[in-house]
């Protein structure tokens, strides 16, 4: 039996290894592809969809997801000396700890910028060295790179070649800043990418330190989010990071309530030709989880979208909510509600059997 080689989720580019067999199972054009590889980001409407083609989870997946429109918020800004210095580690003259030593950057920032790049890590460097040189154009550096010039002045800024004059730039005082390395590991380790071992060892913080950092932005404990599904511990960092109100503990308390199973880990199901004969759930999980607009199922079932909302809204009612306020959560929430709503199916679906 032949071993499946694992996606390399790394980032976009790493993932998606031959453009022509996704695009077609997406029935959409390789230059489609392309432009998420450029910008590094899968849409939402197309995650359930390139999950199935590389059977792999949604939450796996979930820090490539966003607008195919290139989304770096909240970007960490190196100065460009991290590059030159990595550049040593990829040639093996010094070890990713020196490296760590050498910059004050943390374990984890290094080994994602060296595992992104990977071996264009020197293209990279190359480009960025020479354009800042002006001894190529933007047009140079956008073809070697395969990137479009906007995503070009965010990779430039983040690695410290933005143009123009040099700014001086003050090192943050010791405190903040080790507290914000702190924050940064402890919400990893709440989101469930790393255990609180691994990050300890990898970032050199102390386990006492990491339990502590993350007392400190949630009441809830390591060892209870480790029942969690991956997908909630996902939305519980989104909410810590205020990007919306708290609601999936609520969700997970509704789950349990109505003695729902939601698994840590979460098989989605195909998405059908048509929507025509589905549930009215099953329709919305379709929604949530990208693989159809509204309006796209509306059509399918040859109803009005306005009618198929208030019907949503029926249906999300003994939740308290309506599809308004669903349509506008982030990605890492409506999947979790995907997640409850799969489970009233499923058990729906065994009392019927």
């Amino acid at each position: 039996m032949e071993v499946k080689e694992k996606p390399d989720l790394t980032s976009v580019r790493t993932l998606v290894k031959s453009v022509s067999p996704l695009a077609r199972a997406l029935k959409l054009t390789p230059n489609a592809i392309y432009r998420w590889i450029a910008v590094n980001r899968i849409p939402g409407t197309h995650v359930v969809k390139v999950c199935n083609f590389y059977d792999i989870e949604v939450s796996d997946i979930l820090p490539l997801t966003g607008s195919d429109t290139n989304n770096e918020t909240n970007v960490v800004l190196k100065p460009r000396s991290v590059l030159k210095t990595l550049m040593d580690v990829y040639q093996g003259t010094i070890t990713l700890d020196q490296a760590v030593t050498l910059t004050g950057s943390s374990k984890i920032s290094l080994t994602l910028i060296l595992t992104h790049w990977g071996d264009e890590l020197p293209t990279l460097y190359t480009t960025l060295e020479q354009l800042d040189q002006k001894r190529i154009d933007l047009d140079e550096a956008c073809r070697r790179l395969k990137v479009a010039k906007y995503t070009l002045h965010g990779i430039r800024r983040k690695y410290g070649y933005a143009p123009g004059a040099l700014q001086r730039v003050r090192p943050l005082p010791t405190l903040p800043a080790r507290q914000g390395k702190n924050r940064e590991v402890a919400l990893a380790c709440i989101a469930g990418k790393f255990t609180v071992k691994d990050a300890a060892r990898l970032s050199n913080i102390s386990e006492r330190t990491l339990f502590r950092a993350v007392d400190k932005v949630t009441t809830h404990k390591l060892n209870d989010l480790a029942g969690w599904p991956v997908v909630f511990r996902e939305a519980l960092v989104s909410e810590i990071e205020g990007k919306t109100p708290p609601t999936v503990v609520k969700w997970l308390e509704f789950a349990r309530s109505q003695r729902l199973f939601v698994g840590k880990t979460q098989k989605y199901p195909q998405t059908p030709a048509s929507w025509r004969s589905l549930p009215l759930k099953r329709l919305l999980v379709g929604v949530l989880l990208g693989e159809g607009t509204l309006e796209e199922v509306a059509e399918s079932r040859g109803a009005d979208p306005k009618i198929l909302r208030s019907l949503f809204t029926g249906d999300l009612k003994p939740m308290g909510l309506t599809f308004e306020q669903v349509e506008f959560l982030p990605l890492t929430h409506q999947i979790a509600l995907a997640e409850i709503l799969l489970a009233m199916i499923d058990r729906k679906r065994k009392v019927v059997e």
